[in-house]
C-alpha cells in the first residue's frame, strides 16, 4: 500500500467556512435562513428586517446557534459562506443580499430539498471557487475533484466488493485515509484496499500525511457526511464517538449512483444543471424511497394511522378518495423535527399525494390553499387537483406554517 503525498502544506477538505457550524446545514435552519434572505433581497445583511427574521428562525427551529449576536454581527458575518458556497448567494455589492436564480428557486419552493441536494452532490467541487479567494496551491498541482462523488463511489464500491455489512464510512476513515488519498489522485482500488486493511488492523498510518491537523478541520470534514445524511443519501449508526459513527447509503441505489456520475454537466449555472438532473428521475426516485422508508421506520405509525383514519373518516383531504388500502397518515411537522403523533399534526392522504407532500411538490397553506411546483402542476401530472381544501378545525395551522417556512 503506497503512502500518499500531501499535495501542498495547507491541503484539507473545507466545507463552506473556516469555522464549521454543523447545525447550519440542518435543512430547516438552512432553508429558513435562505427564505429570510429571499424576503429581504437587495437589503443589507445587517438590516433590522433580516435580524428580526433570523430571530424568528432561531425560535421556530430551536436552533442551538445564536443567529443574531447583534445587528452588526449576525450569522452572516461569520457564516454567510454556507449559502455562497452552495450557490445560493451572488458575490455582488458588499453587504447587499443578492440571491442566485438557483437560490431563488429553492427559497420559493420551486425546487425540492432532494432536487437541490442532488444538484449539489453532483456539482460541488474542491477547491470551492465560490468562496475560496486563493486557489493557487490547488491550481499549481492541477488538483480538483468532486468530494461527494468520491464518497458515494467508495460506498458503492464497498458494497459491491465487501458486502452490505462493510458498506459504510466513518469520519475517521474519511479524515485519515480518503482525504489524503484524494489529495494524491487516489484510485478507487486504493481507497477500498486502505479501508479494508485499516479495519483489520493491518494498515500503518503513522507515515501518512495529516490533512486535518486542527480540531475544526476534523469537524469540517465530517460535514460532508452530515450533508449526505441530512438530505437522505445516507443514514448513520452511532458508535459512541463522532469520528467512529458509521455512514451508509440510504434511498439511492448503486445503479442510480452510476447514472448520476454519468450525467454530463458542462453548464456552469446551477439552475440549468438542476433541470438536467431532474430529467434523469434520480431525485424523484430518492424522494419516493425516502418517504416510504420514513413511514416504515416510524415507531408508532400504525397507531397514528388509525387515529388519522378515524379523524378524517378514511377520506383523502386532497382527492376525496375513500379506499383505505391507498390511504396514509401524513405528518405535517415531521417527527424528526419534533412533530407529534396526534390528529392536530396529521392529514389523511392518498399514497401518491403523501409522496408529493413529503417531497415538497405539494404544499398546503394554513388557509387551505394548495400550491404545486411547476413540475407537479403539469397537465399530465397533477394539474387536476383542487386549488384549495377545507381544513378540519382540529388541524394545527401553526404546524402548516412551520412546514412552509422550514421544510
Amino acid at each position: 500500500m503506497r503512502i500518499p503525498k500531501k499535495p501542498f502544506p495547507n491541503y484539507k477538505w473545507r466545507w463552506a467556512v473556516y469555522t464549521p457550524t454543523e447545525s447550519l446545514n440542518d435543512p430547516p435552519i438552512f432553508l429558513g435562513i435562505l427564505r429570510v434572505l429571499r424576503l429581504n433581497e437587495f437589503k443589507n445583511f445587517s438590516s433590522k428586517d433580516v435580524n428580526d427574521g433570523l430571530e424568528v428562525v432561531q425560535e421556530e427551529t430551536d436552533s442551538t446557534v445564536n443567529l443574531v449576536r447583534s445587528q452588526e454581527r449576525n450569522i452572516f458575518r461569520n457564516s454567510g459562506q454556507y449559502w455562497k458556497g452552495l450557490g445560493m448567494l451572488e458575490n455582488g455589492k458588499r453587504g447587499q443580499i443578492i440571491l442566485t436564480p438557483f437560490g431563488r428557486k429553492l427559497a420559493d419552493g420551486e425546487l425540492t430539498q432532494v432536487e437541490f441536494a442532488t444538484t449539489i452532490v453532483k456539482t460541488l467541487e474542491l477547491p470551492n471557487r465560490r468562496i475560496e479567494s486563493d486557489t493557487s496551491d490547488w491550481d499549481k498541482v492541477g488538483l480538483s475533484f468532486k468530494p461527494f462523488e468520491i464518497i458515494l463511489e467508495i460506498l458503492s464500491s464497498l458494497e459491491e466488493r465487501l458486502g452490505s455489512f462493510e458498506a459504510y464510512i466513518t469520519p475517521e476513515e474519511l479524515i485519515r485515509i480518503i482525504i489524503p488519498l484524494a489529495g494524491d489522485n487516489g484510485q478507487m482500488d486504493e481507497y477500498i484496499e486502505a479501508i479494508y486493511l485499516f479495519r483489520n488492523g493491518e494498515l500503518d498510518l503513522s507515515e501518512w500525511p495529516d490533512c486535518a491537523p486542527e480540531s475544526n478541520d476534523k469537524r469540517m470534514a465530517r460535514e460532508f457526511l452530515l450533508y449526505l445524511t441530512n438530505y437522505g443519501f445516507c443514514n448513520s449508526i452511532s458508535r459512541g464517538s463522532n469520528l467512529k459513527d458509521e455512514y451508509f447509503l440510504s434511498n439511492i441505489s448503486l445503479s442510480e449512483i452510476d447514472e448520476l456520475f454519468a450525467i454530463e454537466t458542462n453548464e456552469t449555472e446551477l439552475d440549468r444543471i438542476e433541470r438536467i438532473i431532474r430529467s434523469s428521475q434520480i431525485p424523484a426516485n430518492i424522494e419516493r424511497k425516502k418517504v416510504v422508508r420514513e413511514v416504515l421506520e416510524r415507531p408508532y405509525q400504525n397507531q397514528f394511522r388509525k387515529m388519522i383514519m378515524e379523524a378524517y373518516q378514511s377520506t383523502c383531504l386532497v382527492t376525496g378518495v375513500r379506499l383505505e388500502n391507498v390511504l396514509e397518515a401524513a405528518h405535517i411537522k415531521p417527527i424528526k423535527h419534533k412533530g407529534d403523533d396526534n390528529i392536530f399534526n396529521g392529514i389523511c392522504m392518498r399514497a401518491d399525494i403523501h409522496t408529493l407532500f413529503d417531497s415538497n411538490h405539494l404544499k398546503i397553506l394554513p388557509s387551505g390553499e394548495i400550491k404545486l411546483t411547476s413540475e407537479a402542476n403539469r397537465k399530465e401530472n397533477y394539474e387536476h387537483l383542487p386549488s384549495k381544501v377545507v381544513l378540519p378545525d382540529f388541524v394545527d395551522r401553526q404546524q402548516l406554517d412551520w412546514r412552509i417556512k422550514y421544510y
